[in-house]
Order: C-alpha cells, then sequence, then structure tokens
C-alpha cells in the first residue's frame, strides 16, 4: 500500500517546477515568504487561514518542538516556525515532497527551525515522548489502519502534549467522486467518519479539548476554487496544485466542490490531549 502512495504523491522534476513558477509569477527573490507559497504549498482545505485558525485552540510556545505528520512541501511546518517561533520537524513518505520542503525552507530563511524526515507515520524513528505537539492535518484519509497511526501520535508525544486535527472525514454519502488530491483511485482512500476517528483516538487515551465541523466554510472554500476555474479558463497559474499533482489537479475544484456538496465528505478541526 505504501508503494502506492508514494506513486500517487510522486512529481518527477517537482524542485525545477517550483522553481520556475516562483521565476514566472516574478516570487524568485530571496528570502521567499511564505505567503508566497501558499497557492503550492498549502494545498489542504483551506489553506493557511485553516491552519491559523486551528492553531487559535493551542499555546504554542517558542519552546515547543511540534511534529508535521504527513508534512507535504512543508508550508504547515513553515507557518508554525514563524507564526509561533517554535521548532517543527515533518514527516513524510515521499522522497520528492521531502526535497522541496528542505529548499523551500532553505529559500524561507527557516532551516535553523524546520527539519524534514522520509518516513512512514505508522513507524516514526523517534524515541517516545519526544514532541509537545503533533499537527495531523489531511492525512488520515490516505491511512487505512488509523488506529496504528494514533499510537504513534500518541507514543511519540509527550505526557500532556497536544493532538492538532483538520481531518477529512467520510460524509453520509459513500459515493466519493475522484480524483481528489488523496486519491486518484478508490484504492488508496481510507474515509471513515468523526464518530469512528473520534472513538479511536478516545480509547487509544486522548481527551478531547476541542471539535468543530468545519464542512460548511470547507464546501464555501471548494466553491470559490470552482468558480476561480470556470472564470479563468483552464490554464493554470504559475504557482499551483498542478506542479504537485499534475493534470489531475485540473479536475479538483469540481470533484472536491461536488463532494462536499453532496455530504460524501465532511471537514473536521479538533484538539485532543494526551493524558
Amino acid at each position: 500500500m505504501e508503494t502506492r502512495l508514494r506513486d500517487h504523491y510522486n512529481a518527477p522534476d517537482l524542485i525545477h517546477s517550483i522553481n520556475a513558477g516562483l521565476a514566472a509569477a516574478g516570487k524568485d527573490t530571496e528570502p521567499i515568504h511564505i505567503k508566497d507559497l501558499a497557492l503550492v504549498d498549502q494545498l489542504h482545505t483551506g489553506g493557511m487561514r485553516a491552519t491559523l485558525a486551528l492553531l487559535d485552540n493551542i499555546r504554542i510556545t517558542p519552546d515547543f518542538h511540534i511534529l508535521d505528520a504527513g508534512c507535504g512541501l512543508g508550508g504547515s511546518s513553515r507557518l508554525l516556525a514563524q507564526t509561533c517561533g517554535c521548532r517543527v520537524t515533518g514527516i513524510d513518505l515521499s522522497a520528492p515532497y521531502i526535497d522541496a520542503a528542505q529548499m523551500l525552507t532553505q529559500r524561507c530563511g527557516l532551516s535553523r527551525k524546520v527539519q524534514f524526515k522520509t518516513g512512514s507515520i505508522l513507524d516514526m524513528p523517534w524515541d517516545d515522548n519526544t514532541f509537545d505537539a503533533v499537527l495531523c492535518q489531511h492525512i488520515l484519509m490516505n491511512i487505512q489502519d488509523k488506529q496504528a497511526a494514533v499510537q504513534e501520535f500518541f507514543r511519540v508525544l509527550a505526557p500532556g502534549g497536544t493532538l492538532m486535527l483538520h481531518e477529512i472525514v467520510q460524509g453520509e454519502n459513500t459515493a466519493l467522486a475522484l480524483p481528489v488530491p488523496w486519491a486518484d483511485a478508490a484504492d488508496i482512500s481510507f474515509l471513515e467518519s468523526w464518530d469512528t476517528l473520534a472513538g479511536t483516538l478516545l480509547k487509544t487515551g486522548f481527551t478531547q479539548e476541542h471539535h468543530m465541523d468545519a464542512t460548511k466554510a470547507g464546501c464555501r472554500y471548494w466553491q470559490k476554487v470552482r468558480e476561480f476555474a470556470r472564470n479563468n479558463g483552464e490554464t493554470p497559474r504559475p504557482l499551483g496544485p498542478h506542479l504537485v499533482f499534475g493534470q489531475n489537479a485540473r479536475f479538483f475544484p469540481h470533484t472536491m466542490s461536488r463532494n462536499f456538496e453532496t455530504n460524501a465528505i465532511n471537514l473536521v478541526e479538533a484538539v485532543f490531549k494526551k493524558s
């Protein structure tokens, strides 16, 4: 299954494509501001604003060490470090993503605060009680064994540590329109309901501190993305999801908005504590 996921998230010449996109957008000065990368490294529903809204529910101080689980190109890792002044370590299964994350972090001048490692969140290379917080943002849709992932989060969190969740979950309608950012086919999409996921977290030993159903906001976000796509034709902007997902990206405004509108998917944000 991990081989299939690596194939889905494989992006040939990703660093070259991003650098070319930055140059074409006139954003290739040094250092790069993290906001200039948002169209290519903040690909979760709601983008940078959604991540900042999640952070409002936890007090993060500069002495924190945070794990960004399934960090992708490192957009949220850099946002955490710059906004909160903390250290961040990102892990992702895709080696091309990690290479790009390291390059972009260096160009943003944040390498002293943010580091990355290629690996699986099901078997992480850190000792118990390593991190003060874990960010899990649009990752669990690709994880079949969610119990194993949750146990790893619990293991690497220090006592009293915080798990921050911003996740797509299964809606009442199970007919998912594809492709979506996390899956080009049904065999790598493992959605489950919020009630099921929350039950797994509670049974593992987490306690819930915050929960919000962000489905309406997620739906509006993708409707706006769809409207922009319709008004601006098929020619992509210099920076965008197409640099990461290739030709499939042109379908996302339509499939994601449809999935929200038909209640095939929901969006939640939540905060849990390790007891």
